[in-house]
């Protein structure tokens, strides 16, 4: 079914979501910041803050189509920069790459609705879909 998380607002697919947002398999890398690949670890940023895991932000912007979506990089180096600063308070966090698996929901670059430089992905993830399932760990040089 694709239907979004129970806590999104019931306008979200109809005016908050980008409309260039597509379900495509992009390549990319996500910080996992728990220690284990699975479905907990593809939550979105809002779903996060309603489960307390981490602070509400204090400008959190709720027409903002990122506030919704579930964070991966194109760029490794951006993803190893990000799980620098969770690190600091996740020492369990890694990098896992993977596909932004269209079947999951559709996803975008940041950069084609906002001006950036970075290959930043936002990806709205439907609420019974298995990301999970498309990622694995990347395996640090040792």
């Amino acid at each position: 079914m694709k239907k979004y998380p129970e806590c999104f607002p019931a306008n979200f697919e109809a005016e908050i979501l980008p409309k260039g947002a597509k379900e495509e398999n992009k390549s990319v890398y996500r910080v996992i910041k728990y220690g284990t690949i699975n479905r907990e670890s593809f939550i979105s940023t809002y779903e996060e803050m309603q489960r307390k895991l981490i602070p509400p932000k204090k400008r959190l912007d709720l027409n903002n189509p990122g506030t919704y979506s579930t964070s991966c990089n194109i760029d490794y180096s951006e993803a190893q920069y990000a799980l620098n600063i969770f690190m600091r308070h996740r020492p369990r966090a890694f990098i896992a790459k993977g596909e932004t698996e269209g079947s999951c929901g559709p996803c975008q670059l940041t950069s084609e609705r906002e001006e950036r430089l970075d290959t930043h992905v936002d990806w709205w993830i439907y609420d019974e879909a298995e990301p999970q399932l498309y990622f694995e760990e990347v395996k640090k040089d040792e």
